[in-house]
């Protein structure tokens, strides 16, 4: 049965309630009208200099393009137009933005200021466009730029038009519904505004928590001081409802248990043994919370806004695929990511072809640092493992004579040929991009049984991967499940055209809803933290 994907699958002021403007404000319909008026009255001259001046300006380039077109004439002569913006700036903190980051003192200090001169009408002009556009372009875009953040990035946004949005918002009288339509319509990000609610609210009643110190793993059985305010913890989240009579500091089996809960619902390894990862989600309070789901909001602006008709949907940090045609779930896969030290990307593409049987060439990154150093100390390491070498353009290449510890071995095509063994598997999914990153099979089936998977060395491995394959070529040219085993039985290698795009996201995000409750992930690559600590500078 189809179920609706609910995509299960940023950061700005830690004391962001505190800087959102005053909703009790000046600024209020009639404020507005009387400042309209005075804008109205400012000269072209003034808003020039205003421009020229480039005082506290962010849209500096874009704002002299507008308003030369119009011969410097003011922009905002309707009070209701100016009413509509104030009140759009101050919703800023429901999307986890701030009112103050787009000139909201100094808009509330001229909006209150009961007799305008020419040059404050002009500044004030400019201010209201300066916030708009700065705004929108932070709802569309988001405040900062992931191509700075992250080393791989590779999802690319249409563009838009902000000029022709700023005129359009204002001749039309549509700020309001012009700004609505630029943020992000996706499941996960409003129901991530939810959460952010329910979180400042938490937040602001917060009592301290005992923070649990970092040190030794603890394992079952083992005593430790920190025991008891493990215990604590759990129970203050609900985890660990059990007797705690005569547990002492001793890991009791009870709370193994409960600690394999929490584990479990954190994407931590869940192995029962308490280390920093388990410590630092138990220290996790409203505050911490909070500033995930900021950062998770934020990376929501930067996904495009339309993902497609029929799309696979990859959660790096979830270790989840999810197909999705038509906004329904067709199928849900576990799948192995990109260790910490050799990340999956944060890309899409479009599926071009299979391969079944695949032969593995392998990847420069791994070549240097894992296969040459193992070919140096163990002459027999190719043939154990069902290898050849070519050169570039093809040649076979005698392994003897090469000096493997020499810079020269890195110019040679190392390949291992298909087989039950092969890191592949049987088949491997393939949308070609720069990052050399597609989906496959494993022969390593156990890891898929693991709750924390980032284990590869950045393609994802997916689990029943011959069914997604089958899945991907379905009704096409009798390419069903049945012939893709008979050609696995074959053991040659055979390229299978994809017909239908289906396009593929590798996304990061590590907060969303699920009906009442907000589930948070471990960030495994640490991302989050960067997020908001660079928002906050």
């Amino acid at each position: 049965m189809k179920k609706s994907f609910l995509l299960p699958l940023s950061i700005l002021f830690l004391s962001l309630g505190a800087c959102t403007g005053d909703k009790n404000n000046p600024a209020d319909r009639a404020s507005s009208d009387k400042a309209s008026e005075k804008i109205a009255e400012a000269s072209p001259d003034g808003i020039k200099t205003e421009i020229s001046s480039k005082n506290d300006i962010f849209e500096g380039g874009l704002l002299e393009e507008v308003y030369s077109g119009r011969d410097y004439k003011s922009l905002w002569r309707d009070g209701e137009t100016i009413h509509s913006l104030y009140n759009s700036l101050q919703e800023a903190d429901e999307e986890g933005l701030n009112f103050k980051d787009y000139h909201g003192k100094e808009i509330d200090s001229l909006l209150s200021t009961a007799d305008l001169s020419s040059q404050q009408a002009a500044r004030l002009d400019l201010l209201l466009s300066d916030a708009f556009l700065t705004y929108a372009r932070h709802l569309y875009y988001g405040k900062l730029d992931p191509e700075k953040l992250h080393e791989f990035w590779g999802i690319s946004r249409k563009e838009k038009d902000f000029g022709k949005l700023l005129k359009d918002a204002v001749e039309q009288k549509e700020v309001s519904a012009i700004l609505e339509d630029l943020k992000p319509s996706h499941q996960v990000y409003q129901g991530l505004k939810k959460s952010l609610a329910d979180y400042k609210e938490q937040k602001t009643q917060e009592t301290a928590i005992n923070k649990i110190s970092r040190g030794e793993i603890i394992e079952p059985g083992q005593t430790d001081p920190r025991i008891p305010a493990i215990i604590q913890r759990l129970q203050e989240l609900g985890v660990f409802k059990a007797d705690t009579s005569g547990i002492g500091q001793t890991y009791s089996e009870a709370l193994v248990d409960a600690v394999r809960k929490f584990q479990q619902k954190k994407s931590i390894q869940t192995d029962g043994i308490i280390g920093d990862a388990t410590i630092d989600e138990l220290n996790k309070g409203p505050q911490e919370v909070y500033n995930q789901i900021l950062a998770n909001l934020e990376r929501w602006r930067w996904y495009p806004r339309d993902l497609g008709e029929h799309y696979i949907l990859i959660n790096i940090p979830n270790f989840k695929l999810a197909v999705i045609k038509d906004g329904d779930t067709i199928r849900k896969h576990n799948v192995i990511a990109g260790a910490k030290e050799r990340p999956t990307p944060i890309f899409s593409d479009t599926i071009d072809h299979l391969v079944i049987n695949p032969t593995w060439t392998v990847p420069p990154t791994i070549k240097s640092q894992d296969v040459l150093p193992k070919m140096a100390a163990n002459r027999s390491y190719l043939s154990n493992n069902n290898m050849t070498i070519t050169t570039r353009s093809g040649e076979r290449v005698d392994p003897s004579s090469v000096d493997w510890s020499s810079d020269e071995a890195l110019n040679y095509n190392i390949t291992q040929r298909a087989g039950p063994a092969n890191p592949l598997g049987r088949v491997k999914i393939m949308y070609p991009n720069k990052y050399l990153i597609y989906l496959h099979d494993t022969p390593a089936k156990s890891l898929f049984s693991q709750t924390q998977r980032a284990e590869s060395s950045g393609c994802v491995r997916v689990e029943d991967a011959v069914d997604l394959a089958a899945y991907v070529v379905e009704n096409q040219d009798d390419w069903q499940k049945e012939r893709i085993h008979e050609i696995i039985e074959t053991g040659e290698t055979t390229t299978v055209k994809v017909n239908r795009p289906i396009q593929v996201h590798h996304f990061y995000w590590t907060a969303w809803r699920a009906g009442n409750e907000t589930v948070i992930l471990n960030d495994v690559y640490d991302l989050d933290e960067q997020i908001y600590t660079k928002l906050t500078e």
